[in-house]
């Protein structure tokens, strides 16, 4: 869709035959736009363990940058913090995000909400219906601030299987998360980038070259990142396209 949308954006650029003025002959002038992205998340945003080179915000701001419309420019930050919940990232939200004004944003939260500690006797880091509202909030949040197009994201399969002190499998707790990130995604209006249905049919041998070796099992490897930056990047691109043609590109006098 860039790609095309490129094309057009060019084809206007070329008709426009600015003088040095920066002025068309029509009294329109040409000005450029910045698109601003902003990848909210917990560690798997932020790349764990992984070098920024490969991150798939890296591989996606990269793969969307090439694809640009001339007089266009993406500024991508990542806002991932390792450990965090969706509590903790509430938090912080009004100075990683709103104060960015981003056209675009990403959200996945939920490997760490649906963990528990031995200290919480077997209760969720977050509970489904404290996850549930604190990304509502980050999504109403968000779009006051400016973020027009929103990408919700579920979380990729893990190989963690012992279970939780709750006594829950730590795999089933956090596919039951991932129901609920759906949920959210159709009751608010935001895109839903299901990522586990991407991981989801991959046998083990092959969803253990997608994750960082043992004992993590959590965290995306290279490989891991690719296939993640491949089943997102359809989404972003969709996103940053509307966001272009939601721009003020031609400023009358």
């Amino acid at each position: 869709m860039l790609r095309a949308l490129a094309s057009a954006w060019n084809r206007v650029l070329a008709k426009a035959c600015l003088d040095a003025s920066g002025q068309t002959e029509g009294g329109v002038r040409i000005t450029g736009i910045t698109i601003t992205l902003v990848h909210m998340g917990d560690s798997i945003t932020f790349g764990q363990y992984v070098d920024a080179s490969v991150r798939w915000t890296t591989l996606v701001e990269l793969a969307v940058r090439d694809e640009l419309p001339d007089g266009v420019e993406l500024h991508s930050i990542n806002r991932g913090v390792s450990g965090e919940t969706t509590r903790m990232g509430l938090e912080r939200f009004p100075a990683d995000v709103q104060s960015l004004e981003p056209d675009v944003m990403t959200l996945q939260f939920g490997l760490n909400d649906s963990n528990c500690w031995q200290t919480d006797r077997g209760l969720p880091r977050v509970s489904e219906r404290a996850f549930v509202a604190n990304l509502v909030e980050m999504i109403e949040r968000g779009r006051r601030f400016g973020a027009g197009e929103i990408i919700l994201a579920t979380n990729h399969r893990t190989l963690r299987r012992i279970p939780l002190p709750s006594g829950e499998v730590y795999e089933e707790a956090n596919a039951r998360y991932s129901e609920l990130a759906r949920e959210v995604a159709a009751e608010a209006g935001v895109a839903l980038c299901d990522i586990r249905a991407r991981f989801e049919p991959m046998e083990d041998e092959e969803l253990e070259r997608m994750l960082l070796p043992y004992p993590d099992h959590l965290h995306l490897s290279q490989e891991g990142n690719a296939v993640y930056a491949n089943a997102i990047l359809p989404y972003v691109d969709r996103a940053v396209s509307a966001a272009i043609e939601r721009g003020d590109v031609l400023e009358r006098r």
